[in-house]
């Protein structure tokens, strides 16, 4: 180690302006309890003039001496001491930061925030949600619902979006659509209305303009799709009611104040009393629930782990879909021969 008066020599060289280095803090920490640069030097992989040059760096960031030689030990000063209590949290901090990113490389730590519309939060992603945290329980998960044009402003602050279509908002700069659940807007009505048998296969929207609908809010994701299929037919629908989210839709039908529209999920959630068919048919009205993830190189293990398990449970509950509703239609035609 250089002679201790190194230390006055440089700080006359104007060192007032030299920062505190944590590096450097910790090399000190390393000397005291080795008592020797010589042995602090080994464990730390470098040499000793790049130990010695660390202590400089740290006496001139303090403004003054730090440690002092006693024989061939090292031996804190007052001021050293003092300084050692930082020195000591900084390392246990550091040990507990390097763990922390060790648990988020193994996805066992940390925090996914997600934005998602009310459809999307209630109907949607709850069985995701579910089996990632069966799969990863240390991993926090905090959901926020609001409308889509709101979720796009908050997007900077989220790690992941869930919004339907239709997307009307700019697209946040480091982040991406990926069409997730496709699904299909339906008319529901209750099971005695007067049309019933004959809506069981289907109707156009053109055989609704005169009966009286329940509208979900303006900014609802179903209701721009339906306005845009009627728009594309030319055709003029009164306002008669309108109420927020899909469960008011349902509830106001079976007190037929009137039909509505509704995402054929929405009628999964238990038992209903109600009854659906499809809008023009055979194709319908079909509908997407979307992703908004980061950017590939913006996003985290842990966002990528939770779109993956969302992607694959979405494909499952669709095959699931599509393989009962063949199955239905062969038990018609099984019943017709």
């Amino acid at each position: 180690m250089d002679n201790d008066n190194d230390y006055f020599f440089q700080k006359l060289q104007g060192a007032d302006t030299v920062e505190l280095n944590p590096n450097h803090l910790l090399t000190l920490l390393k000397v005291i309890r080795e008592k020797s640069v010589t042995r602090a030097a080994e464990l730390m992989n470098l040499g000793q003039p790049a130990i010695s040059a660390r202590l400089r760096q740290l006496n001139l960031a303090v403004g003054e001496p730090l440690y002092r030689r006693k024989g061939h030990e090292v031996v804190l000063t007052p001021a050293g001491e003092g300084l050692m209590v930082y020195a000591v949290a900084l390392e246990e901090n550091m040990k507990k930061a390097e763990g922390y990113i060790r648990r988020l490389k193994g996805l066992s730590a940390g925090t996914l925030r997600i934005g998602a519309t009310v459809t999307a939060s209630n109907y949607y992603i709850p069985l995701s949600l579910v089996e990632f945290q069966k799969k990863f329980p240390g991993i926090r998960i905090s959901v926020e619902t609001a409308p889509t044009h709101e979720l796009f402003r908050r997007m900077t602050d989220l790690d992941l979006g869930f919004v339907e279509d239709p997307i009307e908002e700019d697209i946040p700069e480091t982040f991406q659509v990926k069409k997730w659940w496709k699904d299909k807007i339906v008319l529901i009505y209750w099971k005695d209305h007067p049309m019933a048998e004959k809506w069981q296969n289907g109707v156009m929207l053109e055989e609704l303009v005169d009966y009286p609908i329940i509208w979900r809010e303006p900014e609802s994701g179903v209701r721009k799709t339906v306005e845009k299929a009627i728009e594309k037919k030319g055709l003029r629908f009164k306002l008669c009611f309108e109420v927020s989210g899909a469960d008011a839709v349902k509830e106001a039908v079976r007190a037929k104040m009137g039909i509505g529209f509704v995402a054929r999920r929405v009628l999964e959630h238990g038992n209903s009393d109600l009854l659906y068919c499809e809008i023009d048919p055979p194709r319908g009205i079909e509908w997407w629930i979307n992703i908004i993830e980061p950017i590939d190189k913006m996003k985290s293990r842990a966002t990528q782990a939770l779109v993956d398990l969302c992607m694959q449970m979405s494909h499952k509950l669709m095959d699931k879909k599509v393989k009962s509703e063949h199955l239905k239609e062969n038990d018609v035609m099984g019943n017709i021969a």
